[in-house]
């Protein structure tokens, strides 16, 4: 064999066998990266997606076990327990069912539902039959939140879950709840793109809810899936899965995406490469028989290069000068890392895209989690205060008729003993008796039933600050601070409703009360200018606590406070002071004369 043709099949073996194996080393590593990455990209979304889920869920429950917890539903009569369930219903508006169960499950309250869609207000509406399943499948209370089996409703509504909630401060009763699964409808289809889908199914491959390109998977063949360890798989050669499972329910998320996406993913750039190594062949056996030996180190270098890049050195680039074959080939080898650098980036790029995107829902999870919390503590203090006013009023009633007995019994002993030693011991009592009395009037005025909405009258505000301030003088003096009150002689009027006024005036001096430090002074004044079409009220503490807790505490009373306040027309600011802190409250003044 003449020395040409030795060195054309030297250099076609050193050269071109090298390259085949680079070219089939890079089809693979390509598809292995493209396919793992494809796959994580999945399962993350599929796991993400149960996180979702598992939390919104375990929120609704924590909310409604904490709203359970404020009441004692076995001592309350039947319409605090049908209060209970109306407020349960509306607090959570994916609650489409609300009742009260005892031990043995039997219902101890009509349940509270919607029946037609003016009663909805954003519930699902509830036919008969929906409701006598919900009672059939709602399971046995136990600790905590039990849940029975997830189901969809004939009536053609998203799936729900039954569950029942037991009371952690012993009560005999739990709260049985259908939560409907319709708002998560909207969690899947924003993390799924128009040619994927996504699923929430039930350990038999029901599927409850779906979001995207739901024709994709045949619910038929996705037992076996949720059955397997793995977490992604194919189900045929057109379908991959990835599923997770929601954190403690036997419910399973299952993000599907066609496979021919990662197949045409894989062979654009698979197609560069084989188009390379095409080239390459052409280009050694020309380069063999015109240059000889001088294209050995060329070859050479490109060999070393397809080896880096095989290796995951995707960075590296061949520099050979010249417009040769050899040449060309190595521009298009430099070409070829540079598309499977780029497609790397653009990989981690979308990876980056989504863990932003996380973060954002994370954020509104928080958010949403602060909300229902400050709903929570709303709903406790209001019923705190209702406890209260009640408790006030019957103590009111009860003092109110003993002591118009003893005012009387005094006033006869006096009379009959006027002239003697006992009559002044006889006439002080009746002054603290007739005191007591004030002071048992103005309570049972603060603790009357509210007025119709809008009702109003004129109201002398300096008689209604008086009998504020003495109400609340005691609970000062009991924190050793000094509690003044300075007005005009003349009455001041203005159109307001006098027990919420009253209340409103009397939890501004509480919360002023508890921020207030030993030994401070709090005046009220009345500064009147006959000019001005506003009354002012002022509030001037020349000392206070530093404690945070105490100050959360009086901020939380004075916004309560505000809220009635600027529901009558007043404005309340904070205001500088020489010395402390100082408040005004400010309102329109009556019309026509002020005494």
């Amino acid at each position: 064999m003449r020395l040409g043709s030795q060195l054309r099949l030297f250099v076609l073996f050193t050269a071109v066998v090298p390259l085949g194996v680079l070219a089939w080393a890079s089809s693979g590593v390509a598809r292995d990266e493209l396919e793992d990455a494809l796959s994580r990209e999945q399962v993350s979304s599929a796991a993400q997606l149960a996180t979702l889920l598992g939390h919104s869920l375990d929120e609704q429950e924590r909310v409604l076990s904490a709203y359970l917890d404020t009441f004692r539903l076995d001592v309350a009569p039947d319409e605090a327990r049908n209060g209970f369930l109306v407020g349960a219903w509306r607090l959570i508006p994916e609650a489409s069912i609300v009742t009260l169960v005892d031990g043995a499950g039997a219902e101890v309250a009509p349940p509270v539902y919607a029946s037609t869609a003016e009663e909805a207000q954003g519930h699902d509406v509830v036919t008969p039959e929906r409701l006598a399943h919900f009672r059939a499948a709602l399971p046995d209370a136990g600790e905590g939140a039990v849940h029975g089996a997830p189901f969809r409703p004939a009536d053609g509504m998203a799936a729900a879950i039954p569950l029942v909630i037991a009371s952690h401060s012993g009560d005999s009763l739990a709260l049985g709840v259908e939560l409907s699964l319709a708002p998560m409808r909207a969690e899947l289809e924003s993390m799924v793109a128009d040619n994927r889908a996504a699923l929430l199914v039930d350990p038999s491959g029901n599927v409850l809810l779906g979001a995207g390109d739901v024709q994709l998977v045949d619910p038929a063949r996705l037992a076996p899936v949720l059955r397997s360890a793995q977490a992604d798989a194919r189900l045929d050669d057109s379908v991959v899965v990835a599923t997770a499972q929601l954190p403690g329910r036997d419910l399973v998320v299952v993000v599907a995406a066609p496979a021919a996406e990662a197949d045409a993913m894989i062979t654009r750039v698979l197609r560069p490469t084989w188009y390379v190594g095409f080239v390459s062949l052409i280009a050694a056996a020309v380069a063999a028989t015109l240059l000889g030996r001088s294209i050995t180190a060329p070859v050479q270098g490109l060999r070393n290069a397809a080896a880096a890049v095989g290796s995951g050195d995707l960075h590296l680039r061949v520099k050979l000068e010249g417009s040769d074959e050899i040449a060309d080939l190595a521009r298009t080898f430099n070409q070829m890392t540079q598309d499977l650098d780029a497609g790397r980036s653009e990989i981690a790029a979308k990876n980056e895209e989504i863990e932003s995107f996380n973060r954002q829902l994370q954020a509104r999870v928080d958010e949403r989690t602060r909300q229902l919390r400050e709903a929570q503590a709303r709903l406790v203090e209001s019923s705190q205060l209702a406890a209260v006013a009640d408790m006030s009023a019957g103590l009111a009633h009860e003092l109110n008729n003993p002591l118009a007995g003893l005012l009387g019994i005094v006033q006869i002993v006096k009379a009959q003993r006027a002239g003697t030693a006992e009559a002044a011991l006889l006439g002080a009592a009746e002054t603290e008796a007739l005191r007591c009395k004030e002071i048992v009037g103005s309570l049972l005025r603060f603790t009357a039933a509210p007025r119709p909405s809008g009702e109003r009258e004129q109201v002398d505000l300096v008689e209604l600050v008086a009998d504020v301030v003495g109400l609340a003088g005691s609970s000062f003096r009991q924190r050793d601070v000094i509690l003044v009150f300075e007005h005009p002689a003349e009455a001041i009027r203005v159109p307001a409703q006098p027990d919420e006024l009253g209340r409103a005036l009397s939890q501004v001096l509480g919360a002023l009360r508890s921020a207030a430090a030993p030994g401070a002074t709090l005046r009220v004044t009345m500064p009147r200018d006959p000019t001005a079409p506003a009354v002012e009220l002022r509030f001037e503490l020349d000392r206070t606590l530093e404690s945070q807790d105490d100050w959360r505490a009086a901020s939380v009373g004075l916004w309560a406070a505000r809220r009635v306040l600027n529901a009558d027309g007043w404005s309340v600011e904070e205001v500088p002071a020489a010395v402390g802190k100082a408040w005004r409250a400010v309102a329109p003044a009556a019309e026509g004369p002020s005494a």
